[in-house]
């Protein structure tokens, strides 16, 4: 049975999970690589995005994912006070309970993504000495393959 984040003992760390978490929010952890997907599509009321990522935050809890594919190419744009939201208190609360770096890649179209980082200081992106790196990619291919080429460079360092 595939477990949900109400029902995590049914969540096995070991294999791949796919979860809808809503009409507009897929999450698959793909535990071969240890990579957390992410994919949001169309319209997303304030209050879904928001309980998405609430949802994102007890997955976090149990699968410690220090790498994500974050895909917003089809989801539409959100709110400025959506955005600022996420990074004021999703992603500091990520980097607290894993306490380690997050990479995530996010993938979206080119023109959306000075919007992205547009008002953000990026202090919250940084937690005792720990910090979440986020990099802009325009395919999916190309942000797995940054994934895997951090274990590869953190193996040989």
């Amino acid at each position: 049975m595939l477990g949900t984040p109400d029902n995590p003992e049914n969540f096995d760390a070991d294999r791949e999970e796919i979860l809808d978490l809503s009409e507009n929010l897929q999450v698959i952890y793909d535990a071969s690589n240890g990579v957390m997907h992410v994919k949001w599509n169309g319209k997303v009321s304030s209050r879904e995005f928001k309980d998405g990522y609430f949802q994102l935050l007890r997955i976090v809890r149990i699968y410690k994912p220090f790498k994500w594919i974050l895909d917003l190419q089809n989801r539409e744009v959100i709110g400025k006070e959506d955005k600022l939201w996420v990074f004021k208190n999703i992603f500091p609360e990520i980097l607290r309970l894993l306490q380690r770096d997050v990479f995530m890649a996010v993938i979206l179209p080119v023109y959306f993504y000075e919007s992205l980082i547009d008002d953000f200081d990026g202090d919250d992106l940084i937690d005792n000495n720990n910090l979440l790196i986020i990099q802009h990619f325009l395919y999916y291919e190309e942000s797995l393959r940054w994934l895997n080429d951090l274990e590869l460079t953190n193996a040989t360092a």
